[in-house]
């Protein structure tokens, strides 16, 4: 447990974002009342067309995962993945994830439920948490000039 400890700031938000995302993808991302039929509801899961949402949580649990494997050393892994570092991956998992439930959410903004808006959180919190790992890391190409 003292190894999570030692986790950086963005690796822990992508921990927290991940574990709120699992959780999250059983809540109501689509509901409609049906009055005295009772309510119908979808979770991430289920969604319409839900591959989208079910990338963007597998994508979440992917990154949750990769950050508690690390911390833990249960696995060697390189220290870049390809060409680039595991903070930029993070970064581009989290974005991609992100875009995906954007995505989600602009084809069928119809009977949305409060899973799909903190669906939305999450992702952008992986995101976020893969930008300050990239930049903790100095992963980011600097956007100011060199002399």
């Amino acid at each position: 447990m003292d190894k999570l400890k030692e986790l950086s700031n963005g690796e822990k938000v992508i921990g927290v974002s991940a574990v709120v995302l699992l959780i999250n993808s059983f809540l109501p991302w689509y509901s409609v009342d049906l009055g005295p039929f009772g309510d119908y509801s979808r979770n991430g899961w289920q969604a319409p067309s839900a591959f989208l949402s079910m990338l963007a949580i597998l994508i979440g649990i992917a990154m949750g995962a990769l950050v508690v494997v690390r911390a833990l050393g249960a696995v060697e892994l390189p220290e870049k993945l390809g060409g680039i570092g595991w903070g930029m991956a993070y970064l581009i998992g989290g974005g991609v994830a992100f875009l995906l439930v954007v995505i989600k959410w602009l084809g069928n903004t119809d009977f949305t439920a409060f899973g799909l808006y903190l669906g939305l959180l999450c992702t952008a919190g992986l995101a976020a948490g893969g930008f300050l790992t990239a930049k903790e890391r100095g992963e980011l190409p600097s956007s100011a000039p060199t002399s």
